[in-house]
């Protein structure tokens, strides 16, 4: 078994020495430093996917929704401020339960987050 491995490896050897090896052309380094070159000339500073800016106004939007349905649920008034639905406006009521509720708010976070990530990679390619 071993006389065969020698005989491929002699072989191979052989043909390895007849073929010898290519020289590159002249300018072959100044190419691949070029190449380089441009290659680092496009690499951008690390840019957030979201800015401070909009986490800001994440936040607030956050605590404004949070003081919103804590106002309406809760028996506070202030005088002048009602945000009562008018009678003449009939709104059906939707019993869902709970679990449901979380699932229909992550799918409407899901469906509009799709536009920014879509808009960022858009924007990267």
């Amino acid at each position: 078994m071993e006389k065969q491995f020698n005989r491929e490896e002699k072989l191979l050897k052989s043909l390895l020495n007849e073929a010898g090896t290519e020289k590159p052309s002249a300018d072959f380094r100044n190419r691949i430093m070029m190449k380089v070159a441009l290659r680092n000339a496009e690499i951008r500073p690390y840019e957030p996917l979201i800015s401070k800016s909009v986490w800001i106004g994440i936040v607030a939007g956050i605590i404004v929704f949070i003081a919103g349905v804590t106002y309406l649920n809760s028996d506070i008034s202030v005088s002048g401020l009602k945000f009562e639905i008018p009678d003449l406006v009939n709104i059906p009521e939707i019993n869902l339960s709970r679990t449901m509720q979380i699932a229909f708010g992550f799918v409407a976070l899901f469906f509009l987050e799709i536009p920014f990530l879509k808009r960022v990679l858009d924007r990267e390619y």
